[in-house]
């Protein structure tokens, strides 16, 4: 009877040890999850963006779209026409390859024509004051008084067709460079500068605060 008396004895106390020690193992266990979990929250994840890439994308895109009559007089525009006829005349292979250098393709090259296109029949609309840059880099209808019905209802068509251009342009920009969907906003943001401090003089352009004024 005592043998066995001791032996339940010691049983039950290995079992208090044993519970024991996996109580304080599951909780070391849940403190360092904790810990951890913790230092995964704090940490912040930098996705890269090529800004450099688009702000040059941007600028030749939108220098091809508004043409010389935005160019001024002393600032290498005579140099910039040389290169475009020099470019012009080694032929559509070579002029590619030089344009494959920077961010383009068949996409962006043909959104750009489409935008170029629009931009020429746009242009008397500018110059009237009739359609002004958004803060955004899109166009908006401003005053068409001077106007008739067919000039409005195709000023309108135009606007729209343009800014759905250039929501596709941007989103061929960021898919060239392998961005993020989440990140075409950036690449609109550059292009948006672009349009609007490359205007010509007299057109309506929409500040950052959201007020119109002229260039």
């Amino acid at each position: 009877m005592k043998h066995t008396k001791s032996a339940t004895i010691g049983l039950r106390v290995v079992g208090l040890q044993k519970g024991g020690f996996m109580s304080g193992f599951h909780m070391r266990w849940t403190v360092m999850t904790a810990l951890f979990l913790g230092l995964t929250a704090c940490v912040t994840v930098n996705i890269y963006f090529p800004a450099a890439e688009v702000e040059k994308a941007a600028e030749r895109i939108v220098d091809d779209v508004y043409g010389q009559e935005n160019e001024e007089p002393g600032n290498g525009s005579s140099d910039q026409s040389a290169w475009r006829r020099f470019v012009a005349w080694l032929g559509p292979n070579q002029a590619w390859a030089q344009d494959a250098t920077t961010v383009s393709n068949a996409a962006i090259r043909g959104l750009k024509q489409t935008i170029s296109n629009h931009h020429q029949q746009l242009k008397p609309f500018y110059d009237q004051g009739a359609v002004g840059i958004t803060r955004d880099g899109y166009l908006e209808v401003r005053d068409t008084s001077g106007l008739n019905l067919g000039q409005v209802a195709k000023l309108r068509k135009l606007v729209q067709e343009d800014n759905e251009s250039r929501r596709q342009l941007y989103k061929e920009v960021a898919a060239a460079l392998d961005l993020e969907q989440s990140q075409v906003s950036r690449v609109e943001e550059i292009f948006a500068r672009q349009w609007r401090d490359k205007a010509s003089s007299g057109w309506w352009v929409q500040q950052d605060n959201g007020s119109w004024s002229r260039k």
